[in-house]
């Protein structure tokens, strides 16, 4: 497994390594929508600094926004933030915040994306 997730009061902190497949991807954000204290989290922040390689498609990212999409129904406040320094990542992500219309933010640090998150 290329994660780890770790919860606290309020929010998931997804860590991933290594190479990150769709698929390992997406069975993180399922887990953490299908837990019960998704209802009440206020933030996910997904740390991509130890992730050396990315593979989602275009295809596999419309999966995910329809997935996240779906996930909003059930709690509507969760700020998402993505952590990481590859520049690749930054432009995904705005692909994604603009086919969700969703904000999610990207930073370079982990403390910048809490600070944002719990803002």
């Amino acid at each position: 497994m290329s994660y780890t997730i770790s919860w606290e009061p309020h929010a998931a902190n997804i860590t991933y390594l290594d190479r990150v497949t769709f698929d390992q991807f997406m069975d993180a954000i399922v887990t953490i929508h299908a837990n019960e204290d998704y209802a009440t989290i206020h933030y996910v922040i997904h740390d991509m600094l130890g992730a050396n390689d990315v593979d989602f498609s275009e295809v596999d990212m419309t999966k995910i926004v329809a997935h996240e999409l779906g996930a909003r129904y059930t709690n509507t406040r969760v700020r998402p933030a993505v952590v990481s320094t590859n520049p690749t990542m930054g432009d995904m992500i705005q692909v994604f915040s603009q086919m969700t219309q969703l904000e999610v933010g990207f930073f370079t640090n982990i403390a910048d994306a809490r600070e944002w998150c719990t803002q």
